[in-house]
């Protein structure tokens, strides 16, 4: 969505926090605390339910299939040729040795102190200071991981397992070693599948858990509801009562506008919107929506 229409998620929440305290006033204190508290319920039991269902049925039903992908992919990877790229592409007007290359990553070294060293006598000049060096090569590394797994990750798994690597979450000199050493292209999969694009993937099925339990817990309170006043008489509620009711309405007007916000974070994921995960520049300029959609932290 455009940044200048940030507002519209703003004017929809306000509108779902209104329709909710206009329709739980006319229920009255009894209808409308129900549905609060089966509210209240549902999103509770479906958020803490979601991390191990997403957990177990990623493992079950996605992690096989990703190792398979992966370790086929692993065969024709020429790794050495993929970092010598990325290593000149890092903006210090370097030409990288391929052999010299092939020596630090065939070493047991460590890899970012050597290609640091390295990097510096190319040229005979000091290319960065450490520090900079190791932010800049992490970026390197991630378009390593990135040219290595886009022909079989989601766009959102490649990103996020960019992400770790840049903010130096995970040791991607071993990893390349391993990758480069050809022998355990099973077990470096197995790395990648688990350490790298998982959280990626349960996030997705994370939310979809959220979205149906919910779904479902929120339909057997309405139904219970029906069941409690069935038959009954209908009476004129007091003024408090109508009151309470609307009081009763805010906070089911702030789990609906939660579960928009699920709703949203899932479709941006599974349309490939990369910025989901840096933040949506619209969403952070919301005054109330924004809460809703930094709930979670996914």
């Amino acid at each position: 969505m455009n940044t200048q229409l940030w507002w519209l998620y703003d004017v929809v929440a306000v509108a779902i926090f209104l329709v909710c305290i206009y329709l739980s006033g006319r229920k009255g204190i009894f209808k409308s605390l129900i549905t609060a508290v089966g509210c209240i319920l549902s999103v509770f039991i479906s958020v803490s339910i979601s991390g191990t269902v997403s957990d177990t049925l990623y493992k079950t039903t996605v992690r096989d299939g990703n190792i398979n992908k992966l370790e086929k992919t692993l065969i024709d990877v020429d790794i050495s040729s993929d970092m010598k790229n990325a290593l000149e592409e890092m903006g210090y007007s370097v030409i990288v040795n391929t052999k010299k290359l092939d020596e630090i990553l065939d070493s047991d070294k460590n890899l970012d102190e050597q290609l640091y060293k390295y990097m510096n006598n190319i040229n005979g000049k000091v290319v960065d200071d450490e520090e900079s060096f190791q932010k800049a090569l992490n970026v390197c590394y991630a378009s390593v991981m990135k040219k290595l797994i886009s022909g079989d990750m989601s766009k959102y798994a490649v990103e996020t397992a960019s992400r770790k690597i840049i903010d130096g979450k995970t040791d991607f000199g071993s990893l390349i070693r391993q990758i480069k050493d050809g022998d355990k292209r099973k077990d470096t999969a197995k790395i990648i599948s688990d350490d790298y694009v998982a959280d990626a993937y349960k996030n997705v099925i994370r939310l979809v858990v959220i979205l149906i339990s919910f779904a479902l817990i929120f339909i057997i309170t309405l139904l219970t509801v029906k069941a409690m006043t069935e038959g009954q008489m209908q009476t004129e509620n007091s003024t408090g009562s109508y009151i309470a009711g609307g009081a009763c309405g805010i906070i089911t007007g702030a789990i609906i506008v939660f579960i928009s916000a699920v709703i949203v974070k899932l479709c941006a994921i599974m349309g490939d919107n990369e910025m989901l995960f840096f933040g949506n520049e619209a969403i952070e300029k919301t005054y109330i929506f924004r809460y809703a959609y930094n709930f979670l932290k996914i």
